[in-house]
């Protein structure tokens, strides 16, 4: 045996860092915060258009960081809040499809990075706050 003998990875050992209750429970309020701010930007885009477009934007990044909020007590709420996000997000992919009848896969994909995103900024800042004190 060599003095620097390496353990092997395991690979999917990134996966039990993710407190999964916590996913699904974030995953549904921001698929609710999202659903909701997609329908109020509809009466907000026949006002004004550039109100409406900044309306949309704001819901949508709302919704990502109440979808990481959930996981600020996880025991990675980087990981749980990146994957809550992201998770919200795909449920609103079906909607996309249902309301223009096609999908742009690439720009899907590319707006995937921003629940990531979001969702582990916001998982990692709002667990900041709670340093110290017991689940």
């Amino acid at each position: 045996m060599t003095p620097r003998a390496t353990q092997p990875r395991d690979w999917g050992a990134w996966m039990d860092r993710i407190d999964w209750v916590l996913v699904v429970r974030g995953a549904s309020t921001g698929f609710t915060v999202l659903v909701l701010s997609g329908l109020a930007s509809l009466v907000v885009f026949k006002q004004n258009l550039l109100a409406g477009l900044i309306f949309l934007g704001a819901g949508v990044l709302a919704a990502f960081v109440v979808a990481a909020w959930r996981a600020r007590t996880a025991d990675s709420p980087v990981f749980t809040g990146a994957v809550a996000a992201l998770m919200s997000y795909t449920l609103a992919v079906p909607l996309l499809y249902l309301s223009q009848r096609n999908l742009d896969y690439l720009a899907i994909l590319a707006f995937a990075a921003v629940p990531l995103l979001v969702g582990a900024v916001s998982g990692f800042a709002l667990s900041r706050g709670r340093a110290g004190q017991g689940k």
